[in-house]
C-alpha cells in the first residue's frame, strides 16, 4: 500500500511539471511539499525518486503546516503540541518580564495566564486528544509549561512541587483542563444548525437531518467503527447522554425577544460595593 501510493505521487507529480512546463513555467523542487500520511512502521525512506522526469529526488517535510496545525505522517501531533506548549512557554517568560517592571498581583498574574498563554497552548487540542489517543507526551509537554507558569504566578522555588504551587496558584491541573475543554466542545455540537458540516459526520440520530458525508459514521461499518479512533467518537457518546434538546434558532434568543427584553421591570441589578458598609447586610 505504501509503495502504491509512492507510485501514484510520482506519477501526479511528473503530470503536474508537465503541464507547467508547457505553459513555460518552471518548478522549483526545493519548495515542493509532498506528503504522505501513514502508521505502518516500515515507511522510513519515504523519497520519491522523480529522475525520471528530470527532477531531483524529493524529500517530503518532517512536519506539515496548514492553518496552524502542525501535521506529521503518522499523525501524533507531538509536533503540534511541542510548537504552542513552547510558543506558551516563551509568553510566560515575557509576562515574568512584565511582573518585574510593574508590580503585578498573583491573582493578575493568574487572569494573565489563563486568558492568553491557556489558549494558545490548547490550540487545536481536539486533533490529538479524543478516547483511545496516546496522549502522555502531549500532556507531559503542557504539565511542563504551566509549571513554569505557577512558579512565575506564586514567586516560588524551582523545585516546588507542581501540584501545590497549581493548587496554591488557583490553576486546574492541565489534563483535567483539557478533559474539560473536551467535554464542553463535544456538548456543543447539540447547539449547531442543521446546516452545520460537522453534523453531516456523525450518526443519522445526532444529525438532525443533515445529508450524511461519504466518510460519515452513520456509513461505517461495525469493523470499522471498532477500529476507529476520532473526536466525533467522543462527540456521539456525549451526544447519546444528553437529555436536553437545543434549538440554534428559537425565536427566543433573537434581539428583542429575550428574557430582559420582555421583561426588563422583572429583573434588577445590585453593584456590590466594600466601602458602603453593605457587605455584611449583601
Amino acid at each position: 500500500m505504501y509503495n502504491k501510493t509512492l507510485l501514484e505521487l510520482t506519477s501526479s507529480y511528473s503530470i503536474v511539471s508537465d503541464v507547467m512546463a508547457s505553459f513555460g513555467l518552471v518548478i522549483e523542487h526545493d519548495k515542493s511539499e509532498i506528503f504522505h500520511f501513514s502508521r505502518a512502521h516500515n515507511d522510513s525512506n519515504p523519497e520519491l525518486d522523480l529522475s525520471a522526469i528530470g527532477a531531483s529526488i524529493l524529500k517530503p517535510k518532517t512536519y506539515w503546516r496548514y492553518l496552524g496545525f502542525y501535521f506529521d505522517r503518522r499523525l501524533s501531533f507531538k509536533e503540534h503540541v511541542w510548537f504552542y506548549s513552547t510558543k506558551a512557554l516563551t509568553t510566560v517568560k515575557a509576562m515574568g518580564m512584565l511582573g518585574n517592571s510593574t508590580c503585578l498581583l498573583p491573582l493578575q498574574k493568574r487572569l494573565l495566564y489563563r486568558a492568553c498563554v491557556v489558549p494558545i497552548a490548547t490550540y487545536g487540542f481536539r486533533l490529538w486528544y479524543f478516547s483511545g489517543a496516546p496522549t502522555k507526551a502531549q500532556v507531559s509537554l503542557l504539565a511542563t509549561m504551566q509549571h513554569k507558569a505557577a512558579l512565575w504566578i506564586l514567586g516560588a522555588f524551582r523545585t516546588s512541587p507542581t501540584g501545590g504551587i497549581e493548587a496554591l496558584a488557583g490553576l486546574i491541573p492541565i489534563h483535567l483542563h483539557l478533559k474539560k475543554l473536551a467535554k464542553c466542545s463535544c456538548l456543543r455540537a447539540a447547539t449547531l444548525p442543521s446546516q452545520h458540516a460537522l453534523l453531516s459526520l456523525l450518526s443519522a440520530r445526532n444529525s438532525k437531518g443533515a445529508h450524511p458525508h461519504p466518510q460519515s459514521l452513520a456509513l461505517l461499518t461495525n469493523a470499522q467503527s471498532a477500529r476507529l479512533r476520532s473526536p466525533l467518537l467522543d462527540t456521539e457518546a456525549s451526544l447519546l447522554n444528553l437529555t436536553e434538546r437545543f434549538d440554534s434558532l428559537h425565536s427566543e434568543i433573537h434581539p428583542g425577544c429575550r428574557l430582559l427584553d420582555n421583561f426588563p421591570d422583572h429583573v434588577s441589578f445590585h453593584p456590590y460595593d466594600r466601602s458602603n458598609g453593605r457587605t455584611r447586610k449583601l
